[in-house]
């Protein structure tokens, strides 16, 4: 997809600025919601390659 550095950066962009100054202790998960989805590499013809 090429999205998932992109939006990593933003998220670490994002905490480090003080709008994210309330947030502690999070697991943050940046897959685009394939793990909502519970597709994984392999499945239905998608591949997951960096």
């Amino acid at each position: 997809m090429g999205r998932i550095p992109m939006d990593i950066a933003n998220m670490v962009l994002f905490l480090c600025s003080e709008k994210a100054g309330f947030i502690t202790g999070e697991n943050i998960c940046i897959d685009g919601g394939m793990t909502k989805q519970m597709i994984y590499h392999g499945d239905c013809g998608w591949r997951f390659d960096i």
